[in-house]
């Protein structure tokens, strides 16, 4: 073998060279051609990883070079939250999970457990009604905006929509026992089906608890559970990459299954099949309604009589949640309409500063029937007021909350007040659209502990942490530091140096 790596030297231009060469000189020897291609590879590999390597290794000390140069440019951070702002290019993480609702998240496990292993031992059909209860009561499609990468947004979304596309059709197959009628290659893809959707939830809650602060019982069970269920998969795979292969894997069988008509579920065949056509296009609860109706019509006609009389009451008993949602719309439709813009007056201070009140600035404790304040609020409205207008912008009812910022004494800082009425209800949240303030965009900002809060206007928000009773808590002392340093800041727009703000803590973490 050593004489002949001359030879694979003079011939590295192409095998097929190397081949016609020794085709010539050893004749039908083949064997001896093999061995010394093999031996060309195996030289060859080495070689193209160092390259490989190298071109990394050049490629980020660029890039380090490029982000000293422009260092000066970046505004120091003073505190360290995240923020949601649509079109970020950095990396996919969590901004804030204080609000995770883990009781009905680990409710929904449970049901899609119960759905995946019923489908597997083929036993009592499991509690469709519990399942969707928990989807509601949950919606996990709430979290989409926790992550920072709009690819992220997208891939998390089309999960969800998969979900209850797949979970809407076996429904259907197991009400009229056309599961246990068909062949056993499609019950084995109905199990892989509900295997994934499973796994896929499994990894997005995994990635929330490993962010979350709450640390308790209920979170290292949840997370024993979920790490046992994805024990097998691939470590070196990250969360978005084994989203997007699931997702791959869950049309294709979808779309394979959904080709065999069925008379008696025609109805959610035609309707999945349109969501999966149009699934990039699709608003999730939109679509959750069209597959509810959808099922409510593939039901026999004896069962619509006997348990279903519409097609919300028929599927799902109106949840405590839901019926809080039905008063809340009720209420915001008794409000009186508020001419735009809200405030008349003209601006001038150097920034508009909008400041939610319950979570953000302190928590009502009903033991003591009491709001408590956060720590540092006296001294946030008293070092950025000298800079700024501040406005209090919350959802509460003007009664509660004028009597709040009266028990705070803390009416000298704030120029004016906007309530529940100045909000735009979308159904589930009061959506505070501050281009109705009557404010220049380019000089507010937007202080919420939730990020649904301000959808419209994500580039003008900073985002807080929800605060209940850490006494330990240092957020405002550093939100005053930002806000002031902001505020004197010579750029015309402010959304341009909350961006750089976000950049930089993005690159952070």
């Amino acid at each position: 073998m050593k004489q002949t790596l001359p030879v694979l030297a003079h011939f590295e231009k192409s095998s097929d060279e190397i081949a016609k060469y020794f085709e010539l000189k050893y004749g039908n020897n083949y064997h001896i051609i093999k061995q010394l291609q093999n031996q060309k590879k195996q030289l060859e590999t080495p070689i193209l990883d160092a390259k490989r390597t190298l071109r990394t290794i050049e490629q980020e000390c660029d890039l380090n070079k490029k982000s000293k140069s422009k260092q000066s440019e970046r505004i120091k951070p003073t505190f360290t939250f995240n923020f949601s702002r649509t079109g970020s290019q950095y990396d996919t993480l969590i901004q804030s999970t204080q609000n995770f609702d883990l009781n009905s998240g680990q409710l929904l496990f449970q049901n899609l457990k119960q759905i995946m292993e019923s489908i597997q031992i083929k036993e009592d059909p499991p509690n469709f009604q519990s399942y969707w209860e928990s989807v509601y009561m949950f919606k996990w499609e709430q979290y989409i905006y926790y992550f920072i990468k709009p690819l992220t947004q997208k891939i998390i979304q089309e999960s969800i929509l998969l979900s209850d596309i797949v979970i809407s059709f076996i429904q259907c197959q197991m009400k009229e026992n056309l599961l246990n009628n068909n062949s056993q290659e499609y019950q084995q893809e109905m199990i892989i089906l509900t295997k994934l959707l499973f796994e896929n939830f499994c990894h997005f809650l995994k990635k929330i608890l490993t962010q979350t602060k709450q640390q308790n019982t209920l979170v290292i069970q949840l997370q024993s559970k979920i790490d046992l269920i994805l024990c097998n998969n691939n470590h070196c795979i990250n969360f978005i990459q084994e989203l997007t292969k699931n997702n791959s894997f869950i049309k294709k069988i979808i779309e394979n299954l959904l080709k065999n008509d069925n008379p008696n579920i025609q109805p959610v065949i035609i309707t999945c099949r349109y969501q999966l056509s149009q699934i990039k296009l699709l608003d999730i609860q939109t679509s959750r309604q069209q597959l509810v109706n959808a099922i409510y019509l593939s039901t026999s006609i004896d069962q619509q009589i006997e348990q279903y009389q519409s097609p919300l009451k028929s599927l799902f008993k109106i949840s405590h949640q839901q019926q809080y949602m039905m008063h809340l719309r009720e209420s915001f439709n008794n409000l009186e309409s508020v001419q735009v813009p809200f405030i008349q007056t003209p601006f001038k201070h150097s920034l508009c500063v909008l400041l939610d009140l319950d979570e953000t600035m302190g928590h009502y404790n009903d033991k003591f029937d009491k709001f408590i304040p956060r720590p540092g609020l006296i001294e946030l409205l008293q070092g950025i007021k000298e800079h700024c207008e501040i406005i209090i912008f919350t959802a509460g009812l003007q009664s509660y909350a004028d009597h709040v910022i009266t028990e705070l004494q803390c009416n000298e800082y704030i120029d004016h007040k906007l309530y529940r009425h100045h909000t735009t209800f979308n159904g589930n949240n009061f959506i505070k659209d501050i281009s109705k303030v009557g404010r220049p965009l380019e000089r507010t900002i937007i202080v919420d502990n939730t990020p649904t809060n301000y959808e419209k206007q994500q580039e003008n928000g900073l985002l807080v942490s929800t605060w209940i009773d850490q006494e330990e808590d240092r957020e405002l002392f550093e939100l005053k530091d930002l806000i002031i340093r902001l505020a004197k800041t010579k750029t015309i727009d402010i959304r341009k140096a909350l961006k750089k703000y976000r950049d930089y803590i993005s690159r952070r973490k």
